[in-house]
């Protein structure tokens, strides 16, 4: 009877010890897995901020150009403007790949102030990049569209990355754009 009393004992125990170590292991991988996740949003953030920076100066160059664009003369720019949507198109896949690789992070809490914030603000970012990105492509697509029937030309469109104004953080408010189509 004593023997069956310690080995019903023995086994709660390793149960018990068994439930243990496996919440100390889950625990530990989920704390390893949550900092890696904040060292790649802190990583692709940081991609991010430099790319905007690349992005800004590309639509400031981009406004000054185009600022001073008549149709007459479109055409011994439109190299250079070319290159430079390149620029912007590259810029705007790059944007894109750091937004997506936030977002697939972002989905909890952290207790990380830094890594709470970026969370909190990389749609409302990201929705004014996109929507001004579709406004300028708009433009300058209509500019070229407007030179190829005054000059019976054929310049190529720029291909969009992204064709409608978006809400990205559904706050019922298009942060610059126009509007939603």
């Amino acid at each position: 009877m004593k023997n069956k009393k310690y080995l019903i004992i023995s086994i709660i125990g390793i149960v018990v010890l068994t439930i243990i170590v496996i919440i100390v292991l889950l625990v530990g991988k989920e704390n390893k897995e949550s900092e890696n996740n904040k060292e790649i949003i802190r990583k692709n953030y940081k991609m991010l901020t430099e790319s905007v920076n690349k992005y800004n100066e590309i639509r400031t160059k981009y406004s000054e150009m185009t600022g001073v664009l008549v149709i007459t003369s479109f055409k011994d720019k439109y190299e250079e403007l070319d290159k430079l949507m390149t620029e912007y198109n590259t810029e705007m896949e790059n944007i894109d790949t750091y937004i997506s690789n936030i977002k697939l992070r972002c989905d909890r809490e952290y207790n990380d102030s830094e890594i709470d914030k970026v969370c909190n603000n990389y749609k409302n970012l990201y929705e004014k990049l996109v929507n001004l990105y579709v406004g300028d492509v708009e433009n300058y697509n209509k500019f070229i569209t407007e030179y190829n029937k005054s000059k019976n030309e054929s310049l190529e469109l720029m291909k969009s990355l992204h064709d409608k104004y978006i809400d990205y953080d559904e706050d019922g408010n298009i942060d610059g754009g126009a509007k939603i189509e």
